[in-house]
């Protein structure tokens, strides 16, 4: 368990180092984006401003043309007018290609944001999954350490010849932990302790206890010898 969280930590960490270089570079690509966006707006603004005084200069070209009575002044007056709508034509062109590019460039921004809230996010589970895991193996030591206390609490009474405590004790320890290293040990003893408190049947069940789950044990060893004892 502790290699499974420490390859999970070491794997979270790396994620992160690895989201942290993207976030860094998905920032700055999205500056220059914005960057490009800008000067593409500001652009826009320059050539509706000229658009704007050409179109005045049309009207002016238009109220001069009403009152010019020269034929001379009207032929210039409407090559002027001529070059300035064809420059408008081009002017809209290029305003068009500014605005194409400037709504490409407004897709990729969201698309780059996008990308960087699914970062987020993913950054925001590792780090859940990464703290539910310490939480399981803080809870998971607890419990060990509690089921560790029970049986040397067990141990303490039993070396001072405290049955009743011992039993009690090592019972608890049964208990909590039924798969324990010790059980075998745990079971043996609390035969130990009835007998020393001269209750032989009770004894009797706990030796018989260790005899048919760890027949193959040290424990069974022993208990069979007491049993043999109590004849």
């Amino acid at each position: 368990m502790k290699l499974l969280v420490t390859l999970v930590a070491t794997s979270l960490f790396m994620t992160g180092c690895l989201q942290t270089r993207n976030d860094v570079r998905n920032t700055e690509q999205r500056q220059v984006y914005q960057q490009q966006v800008t000067t593409m707006q500001r652009a826009n603004a320059d050539a509706s401003e000229r658009v704007t005084d050409l179109q005045e200069q049309m009207r002016a070209f238009n109220g001069r043309l009403d009152v010019v009575e020269n034929s001379q002044q009207n032929a210039n007056l409407e090559k002027q007018l001529k070059a300035a709508q064809q420059q408008n034509e081009a002017l809209t062109k290029k305003v068009d290609v500014l605005q194409e590019s400037l709504t490409k460039m407004e897709n990729q921004i969201y698309q780059q944001a996008a990308v960087l809230n699914a970062l987020q996010a993913n950054r925001q589970a590792a780090e859940a999954a990464e703290k539910a895991a310490a939480e399981r193996a803080a809870a998971e030591k607890a419990v060990e350490k509690s089921k560790r206390g029970s049986y040397e609490t067990a141990q303490e009474f039993f070396n001072k010849k405290d049955w009743k405590q011992a039993i009690l004790s090592y019972q608890k320890y049964r208990d909590e932990s039924p798969k324990g290293t010790h059980f075998a040990d745990a079971t043996y003893k609390i035969g130990v302790s009835f007998q020393e408190l001269g209750m032989k049947e009770e004894a009797k069940t706990f030796f018989d206890e260790v005899l048919s789950k760890f027949p193959k044990s040290d424990e069974a060893r022993r208990a069979k010898i007491r049993l043999k004892g109590m004849k």
